[in-house]
């Protein structure tokens, strides 16, 4: 008797599973039913370009260039019969600086981890246009306290793609940060970017 009960109960756990699975594919290919998803890399010069003589601590600190380059990983989301994709950006930044002050000559390097979510808008065939927010680590790892206020910067980025091939493309980018901009951080790492590159898209 007890030997019929433990078969009875091992088929329906076995049931549940095939249910299970059989749920999650369904699940899975209806969604895949309404789009397209797609992955690619791309790789940018950045300049950072604004307000270049700013007042702090007392003393006017003049900045001579602030550039460096990215590498993003882009996921794409294309909804079915529409121009349309869902855009999440992850990647990592590295921008050097240079400046001074009456007192001192400053340089140094910034390292940013970077995230961004947005909609991309295919225009034509070879050329798109985006819209994201975007979020980076506003301090150093180092400095990357938990009580500190201005942990992240946000910015909004307006960006071009001109397709030269289906997987190749030409980006342009420009971004604009929305907070913190206060004077401590723009001496080094100034309010916008410009941002050109190419991407590659190896997953379609």
């Amino acid at each position: 008797m007890s030997q019929s009960i433990f078969f009875y109960l091992v088929l329906r756990l076995n049931l549940n599973y095939a249910r299970l699975l059989t749920l999650t594919v369904l699940i899975s290919s209806s969604w895949m039913s309404y789009g397209q998803y797609s992955l690619s890399l791309g790789t940018n010069y950045v300049y950072a370009f604004g307000e270049r003589s700013i007042d702090f601590q007392n003393e006017q600190f003049n900045l001579n260039s602030t550039q460096g380059f990215e590498i993003t990983v882009n996921n794409a989301y294309r909804f079915k019969d529409t121009k349309l994709q869902a855009v999440f950006e992850v990647g990592f930044r590295q921008l050097y600086f240079s400046g001074n002050s009456p007192s001192l000559t400053y340089s140094g390097q910034l390292n940013k981890l970077i995230g961004a979510l947005g909609v991309n808008y295919s225009i034509t065939e070879k050329f798109d246009a985006a819209a994201y927010i975007e979020a980076e680590n506003n301090l150093e790892f180092d400095y990357f306290y938990s009580e500190t206020g201005d942990l992240f910067r946000i910015s909004l980025s307006l960006e071009s793609t001109f397709h030269l091939t289906k997987r190749f493309g030409i980006t342009l980018l420009l971004s604009r940060a929305m907070t913190p901009i206060t004077n401590a951080y723009i001496i080094t790492n100034p309010q916008y970017q410009g941002r050109l590159g190419l991407v590659y898209q190896f997953l379609k």
